[in-house]
């Protein structure tokens, strides 16, 4: 009956998986919502984001930029860190042009945001982006990076695609097309746009890249050899959702410090990811499993500010998926 008997403060939920080879495996999450205070401490928040089975969107499904991955998939082999978030001008006063950064550990990524621009044509014709205007807050999406889906032309050979961030903006099949249409405002500093990738700090879309490239080859032989099966050659990095500098092997364990800059009106952001131990005890036809859990996802929102984190445990139970009876979840020692 998959009964969560959960003594701990945090949501959980669960399901089953099937791996590479078609076995089963019980997965459980634990997901938990916390305020980031003044001081960098964190406590739990009253208003708390469910356990996910779908990715979520920031508009409709599949033409936009990802808010949330699903939680309950098969493990990660690592751990996610991404933030949705915005720039801050320095002080409240209005820039044309904000640096933000995130810092953690030997990670120190930087991007540059520019105010809005438009495309139009300079004196001599050319298609050249608008003086960027000034602004005190703007928010760090995929849809303001360099990027974009060209399908002008009713000729799918002609069309045109930055597959890296398909949602995006700039990348256009023929210049002239683009006047009139907003300029990527989002980039990495010393580079021209697009040639790192997409631009952001935001959860990756399934099917952008590098992720999907971690999918593994869908052709003739995977037909005839292994299909319904997954690739011989899938990885489960594919499941990892945040850029790929965002990325953490082995796992983040807690207790690691985060700093935003420019991200939160005061300028600077800085906090400690809560250190949780969990304990899972899980009985299927009367036998007891003791498991233990992964932080597998943090996602930081300095507009709050919270930050969300998700742990996941997973157990085989391929012949026995019908007879999982219950599982209890305890927190062993939080400091």
């Amino acid at each position: 009956m998959w009964e969560l008997v959960n003594r701990t403060p945090y949501l959980a939920e669960r399901t089953w998986v099937q791996d590479a080879e078609g076995a089963k495996h019980y997965v459980v999450v634990v997901k938990a919502t916390w305020l980031i205070k003044p001081d960098g401490s964190t406590e739990l928040a009253e208003e708390k984001v469910e356990p996910l089975l779908l990715p979520k969107y920031r508009g409709e499904d599949g033409t936009s930029s990802l808010l949330y991955e699903g939680d309950l998939i098969a493990g990660k082999p690592g751990t996610d860190l991404y933030v949705n978030g915005s720039a801050h001008a320095p002080g409240g006063r209005p820039a044309p042009r904000v640096s933000v950064a995130l810092r953690i550990g030997k990670l120190e990524k930087v991007l540059e945001v520019l105010g809005e621009q438009r495309f139009g044509r300079d004196l001599v014709g050319e298609v050249v982006p608008s003086t960027p205007l000034p602004f005190v807050q703007a928010p760090i999406i995929y849809e303001h990076a360099y990027g974009g889906f060209d399908a002008t032309d009713p000729d799918p050979s002609k069309q045109k695609l930055f597959d890296a961030n398909p949602v995006g903006t700039g990348h256009v099949a023929q210049r002239s097309t683009l006047v009139g249409q907003r300029a990527p405002s989002i980039g990495f500093p010393g580079h021209g746009w697009g040639t790192k990738g997409a631009a952001g700090f935001g959860a990756v879309c399934s099917y952008w890249t590098p992720r999907r490239q971690h999918a593994g080859t869908y052709d003739a032989k995977w037909v005839l050899e292994r299909k319904p099966l997954l690739p011989a050659d899938f990885d489960p990095r594919f499941h990892m959702c945040a850029p790929a500098d965002q990325q953490f092997f082995p796992h983040l364990r807690g207790g690691e410090q985060v700093e935003l800059v420019h991200m939160t009106p005061s300028g600077v952001l800085r906090f400690t990811i809560p250190k949780v131990y969990l304990a899972f005890r899980t009985r299927i036809l009367g036998k007891h499993t003791e498991h233990r859990a992964n932080l597998v996802t943090v996602v930081v929102e300095p507009d709050v500010p919270r930050v969300i984190t998700v742990w996941h445990t997973s157990i085989p139970c391929h012949h026995h998926a019908d007879y999982l009876e219950e599982t209890r979840i305890r927190q062993l020692r939080y400091v």
